[in-house]
């Protein structure tokens, strides 16, 4: 920055100036204060463009930056969501899968419900059907007994 150089240069010049006694003003040499002028004058059009172009490339910088953090949040916000709907989905999935097993449980009751009852009826059968040839067993026992009885009878008689 030359402009700054050249302004303390001027500074500088001045304070080394020398002093009118009693009345605090200076003696300055008046082309030394016009050339420093001259060349300041050359030198601030360079310094307001170098000034202006780091201003453009700071703003630049700004809005690429301010893009960059825009892009950051609106990535984040498609993240969230994309995490909100897996949680989401996930849930629905738990949900289904409690009432899969749930129906599956009653379903299992039910058919061990149903295989008790015929098994059940089953044997209420078979009691049946033993209870009817037990019957028919007794029956046939009590006839043979009586024939045997019977021909007892008659073998003692003709003795």
């Amino acid at each position: 920055m030359k402009l700054i150089a050249l302004l303390e240069e001027l500074e500088q010049h001045i304070e080394n100036s020398r002093r009118i006694p009693l009345t605090g003003k200076l003696i300055v040499d008046g082309d030394q204060l016009l050339d420093y002028i001259d060349q300041i004058r050359e030198v601030l059009p360079n310094e307001i463009e170098e000034a202006r172009r780091i201003f453009q490339d700071q703003e630049r910088m700004m809005k690429e930056a301010k893009r960059d953090a825009d892009q950051l949040i609106e990535d984040t916000r498609i993240h969230m969501s994309r995490m909100v709907d897996n949680h989401e989905v996930n849930r629905q999935a738990q949900d289904l899968a409690e009432r899969v097993v749930s129906e599956a449980r009653q379903i299992a009751k039910e058919i061990r419900e149903g295989a008790n009852e015929y098994a059940d009826d089953i044997l209420k059968n078979m009691e049946e059907m033993f209870g009817q040839v037990a019957a028919a067993t007794e029956k046939s026992v009590n006839t043979v007994r009586r024939g045997r009885e019977e021909l007892n009878r008659n073998r003692r008689g003709e003795t």
